[in-house]
């Protein structure tokens, strides 16, 4: 059979698929797209730009779930219309790059909105208690001369928990978004320079109230970034604190920042007791946190590691973890510095 005859065969088969099926080139142009396809999504047709289609459709950080981390996404054709599941992989064919295939979903929009409103409420109804609880907590830590030591104590264990409960519905509330592909960035030029040194200033007095070191080495000149100012420092910061609660009094912890080939790295390193996992990639897995990690006041909410991943994914970039036992940990971000170009599934890295 003629090659042209095959492919002939092959494009009536998908033609007959109940699920929509596109192909792509290796220019990321939409190059086929079977009959269900055509009906189920208007705007995708042969000869346009498939990230460009895509970007008119949904949010860009969907998109980069999607075409980026290869990640199935959830998501309308049109406006108003029902959600779809979307999911993309490499062909097998040479002459193709990419298959996506669109189906629809099997929940409803309401089930979703109510999903979505439960979240949004429990979240707010939390934050308000303990935000409460908190604060009067501190007030009696401030000075705790007319307690007795077992008041003091108590009174200090009351601060620590709703801290941890603090952070933990935070947390629970980035990773239900995410898991929906709803976390979005707020995208401007950062100086992360600048994001580091105040990462380093707001925790280094909690570090050194623990016996530990916290220093910094930041390269000069660094290139300012498209980037989420907050979530970059919520990152750092959950890496420094992580580095923190995790290990003893006499550690130093070193945060660099340098320009390594087309990334900004940012590293924080400790010369600690080492991760508590055979495979490092574990300590970026939902919930998996260190013996240690709740003792005294280290609080942790066995998710920042996690979500950490997650926004830098968003940003287009990466996280890289070293460890041994015995010999501490060394984590490292990876911020694109041209974050436009940066839309091919690769690992980060230097250069």
């Amino acid at each position: 059979m003629k090659p042209e005859e095959e492919m002939g065969i092959l494009r009536r088969t998908h033609d007959a698929l109940p699920s929509s099926v596109i192909t792509v080139n290796g220019d990321g142009v939409v190059s086929y797209v079977n009959a269900t396809a055509r009906q189920m999504l208007p705007t995708v047709s042969p000869g346009r730009n498939l990230r460009e289609v895509l970007e008119e459709i949904t949010h860009v950080e969907m998109v980069d779930r999607l075409l980026i981390r290869r990640e199935l996404a959830t998501f309308a054709a049109v406006p108003g219309g029902p959600d779809l599941y979307w999911i993309v992989w490499e062909m097998p064919d040479p002459s193709e790059e990419l298959v996506l295939t669109v189906w629809e979903v099997d929940w409803s929009e309401v089930m979703n909105e109510r999903r979505a409103a439960f979240t949004m409420a429990a979240s707010h109804e939390m934050r308000g208690p303990l935000t409460t609880i908190q604060g009067f907590a501190e007030i009696l830590n401030m000075d705790t001369s007319n307690m007795s030591a077992e008041q003091a104590e108590a009174a200090a264990i009351i601060e620590s928990t709703a801290r941890h409960l603090s952070i933990l519905v935070d947390d629970v509330f980035d990773l239900s978004r995410n898991s929906f592909g709803e976390l979005r960035l707020n995208l401007c030029d950062i100086d992360m320079a600048a994001v580091v040194n105040e990462v380093v200033s707001v925790t280094r007095p909690g570090i050194e109230e623990r016996g530990q070191n916290l220093v910094s080495e930041i390269q000069v000149d660094m290139p300012r970034i498209r980037a989420d100012e907050a979530r970059a420092f919520q990152m750092v910061s959950n890496l420094v604190n992580n580095a923190s609660i995790h290990n003893e009094e006499g550690i130093t912890i070193r945060v660099t920042a340098a320009v390594e080939g087309g990334y900004v790295s940012i590293s924080v390193e400790d010369d600690g007791k080492g991760l508590p996992f055979n495979d490092p990639e574990e300590a970026f897995r939902t919930f998996r946190r260190g013996a240690d990690s709740s003792a005294g006041d280290r609080t942790g909410s066995g998710i920042g590691l996690s979500i950490t991943k997650r926004l830098i994914q968003l940003h287009r970039g990466g996280v890289e973890v070293e460890s041994s036992r015995g010999s501490g940990a060394k984590f490292t971000l990876w911020f694109p510095i041209d974050r436009e170009s940066a839309v091919e599934p690769d690992e980060p890295g230097p250069a």
